[in-house]
């Protein structure tokens, strides 16, 4: 079996192997197959008897990865033979991917990534496989070739010991969102055929309405010119509003938020130009807010989209106004008389439109019975304005069953209550966000101070690392962690002398966190000590033999030895050292912890900043979806500065 290194800084493979929505790894693996001229890529999920998510399979027919390509096809990164022409080899399509990132991607749903390869070779089909596994990114194992019977050319992408559940993946949501992402290549290939968790993609089934945009020129800051278009998809169904950014050809390289507000309708936007394809290479697309030319063109497609859709609304109204005329339910007849019945009919239409939009019952209703209500509605206009919104409240209301579940919620806690818990879980999606790009932004990442900034951010949210913990001690010494210790044992017991780590210094701890076990140990104490460290600094050994002193001093001092108390030591940063990552992943422990004594009272772990997000973001995932609430760069970005300004580093204040 021959093995296959990238040559790349580890810290760039851990954070092309992340991403936001495990939805767009599966999308790369499908790009994957398209650019080797695959007509037809298929996407499937293997379930295990719990019903819960096996593996996830990507097959397509296109024409392999010869053997003796394997070595420049996954051991450059950067390299790729896809920076020719941009053309696929055969069918000459479109390329999408330029740089081989996109395998790596497979590597944020599941820890082993195998792909079966078949090829021409001289009229035979010959295969083999390479398997990548999370643990040792960048070294690829290769198998030998092999006759293959009755098969065509093609691979098939397994991806096994998934991460999680992957709830997102499926579903009618899975599957319009696939549908955005290659809406533009599909409408321009209509030859190629995707079909996702057993459903054929077809945006024409669901588009509603297709325009495209010249934006005006653009001038960077370099002094250049830029040119781009902006496509926008009205959709049938409901769905996510998104903007992607594109390349000239229309190839999705990032999601964000459009920022706009289009009441009533569902779309996608597409911003497309070649310079977007630049600042993907150059890794900075994702921080729109901290990129002045990427900001400048997303506010020009965001000025097109609000003009684009105030004139789509007013022809949705004229024309819904002029079908109920043509039916004779418009109350009004003829010309208005005077400017006062001018007005009048202003007023009603915008409330006739809020009827037609909120009663969910009045597009279906019978001609008798719109009659009477546009009627009703006049008659309030013109002898009763002032009653006109508590029968508007009566008429545009919750459907029943919401009513009915929003009262029993009444019951139970007050509306204040339901919106501050609303909000914050919106202000911590907010805040996830925010973090990410703190300490992955490269310029903020060089500017972090640990004490001075991140220390003091995170003490405001100790939620990060479980919902369970209160904060108890911020930035203080090993004593006063003994002092704070015993005070909550009831222990009043004077301490004099300091505890002392091997080498006989204190120690500075940045967060102690503490909980009481719950019943049937009530009588039990939990401590989480965490040591920080600024972002560009990787967790190595010097770094574990902090956080072990720490964890030792704690262990071999008499007053610290209570049965009924269990201490964890957490070390925290972006990456880990080669040397750090075996250390903290070891045979018969789980991923991350790097000591455990016999007893299981003291354990001490190495935790990147990734899993934190992750493991949050998975506690937050149910109240998100149940709130339709999304976090975008720009919310998170306002958020941070409206609540930390004075800790933030330069770049994310400017």
């Amino acid at each position: 079996m021959e093995t296959i290194e990238v040559h790349v800084e580890d810290d760039h493979l851990q954070t092309l192997s992340k991403t936001r929505k495990p939805i767009l790894a599966v999308a790369e693996l499908i790009w994957n197959g398209l650019d080797a001229d695959a007509t037809r890529v298929s996407v499937h999920f293997e379930e295990n008897r719990l019903r819960g998510l096996e593996s996830i399979r990507v097959a397509d027919n296109g024409h392999g990865l010869a053997y003796g390509d394997a070595e420049a096809a996954f051991g450059n990164l950067g390299g790729s033979w896809k920076r020719g022409d941009g053309r696929t080899r055969l069918k000459r399509r479109l390329l999408h991917g330029r740089l081989g990132k996109g395998r790596f991607r497979a590597f944020s749903l599941g820890r082993i990534v195998e792909w079966t390869t078949y090829y021409q070779d001289d009229g035979r089909v010959q295969t083999y496989a390479i398997i990548g596994r999370h643990p040792e990114l960048g070294t690829f194992h290769v198998g030998e070739p092999r006759h293959a019977k009755q098969h065509g050319s093609g691979t098939e992408v397994e991806v096994r010991g998934l991460l999680k559940n992957f709830t997102s993946l499926r579903g009618a949501r899975a599957v319009q969102e696939i549908t955005e992402h290659f809406a533009l290549y599909l409408r321009q290939y209509p030859d190629v055929a995707i079909r996702y968790d057993g459903q054929e993609i077809d945006p024409s089934s669901v588009e509603k309405e297709v325009t495209d945009y010249d934006l005006p020129a653009q001038e960077l800051t370099t002094g250049e010119q830029v040119a781009p278009k902006l496509t926008v998809i009205e959709w049938c169904v409901d769905t996510d509003r998104s903007l992607f950014l594109c390349d000239a050809d229309g190839f999705a390289l990032a999601e964000t938020s459009p920022g706009i507000h289009a009441r009533g309708f569902n779309f996608t936007a597409y911003l497309k130009d070649d310079y977007l394809r630049v600042l993907d290479e150059a890794g900075v697309l994702v921080f729109e807010e901290l990129h002045p030319d990427l900001k400048k063109l997303r506010d020009a497609a965001r000025s097109i989209l609000r003009e684009h859709f105030r004139e789509r609304a007013a022809q949705c109204s004229s024309r819904l106004v002029a079908d109920w005329k043509r039916d004779r339910i418009y109350p009004y007849q003829g010309d208005p008389r005077d400017p006062i019945e001018v007005a009048e009919r202003q007023v009603f239409d915008v409330c006739a439109l809020n009827v037609h939009e909120y009663l969910p019952d009045f597009e279906t209703a019978d001609p008798t019975s719109k009659r009477f209500t546009m009627g009703l509605l006049r008659h309030l206009i013109e002898t009763r304005p002032t009653a006109l919104r508590r029968i508007l409240e009566e008429v545009l209301g919750l459907p029943k069953r919401k009513q009915e579940e929003f009262a029993e919620l009444l019951e139970r806690a007050s509306l204040e209550s339901i919106i501050t818990a609303s909000k914050v879980v919106a202000d911590r999606l907010d805040f996830l966000n925010g973090l990410e790009i703190l300490v992955f932004n490269p310029e903020s990442k060089e500017q972090l101070l640990e004490r001075k900034q991140l220390h003091r951010i995170l003490a405001h949210h100790t939620w990060l690392f479980g919902e369970e913990y209160n904060l108890t001690i911020d930035d203080e010494s090993l004593t006063e962690v003994l002092k704070k210790h015993l005070s909550m044992l009831g222990d009043e017991t004077e301490v004099c002398e300091p505890v002392l780590r091997e080498d006989g210094s204190r120690g500075i701890v940045d967060l102690v966190l503490s909980r009481r076990v719950p019943l049937p140990r009530a009588d039990e104490r939990e401590h989480l000590v965490i040591e920080l460290k600024r972002p560009k600094k990787k967790i190595d050994l010097d770094v574990l033999s902090q956080i072990k002193s720490y964890a030792f001093a704690v262990a071999d001092d008499e007053r610290f030895k209570d049965t009924k108390t269990r201490w964890a030591f957490w070390t925290v940063s972006n990456d880990m050292a080669d040397s750090a990552h075996k250390e903290a992943n070891q045979r018969n422990r789980p991923p991350g912890m790097v000591y455990e004594d016999d007893e299981g009272r003291i354990t001490i772990w190495a935790k990147p900043w990734a899993q934190v997000v992750e493991d949050c973001s998975g506690r937050l995932s149910f109240f998100q979806e149940e709130l339709n609430c999304r976090a975008d760069q720009q919310t998170a970005l306002e958020y941070l500065r409206r609540t930390h300004e004075k800790y933030l580093p330069k770049a994310l204040k400017e």
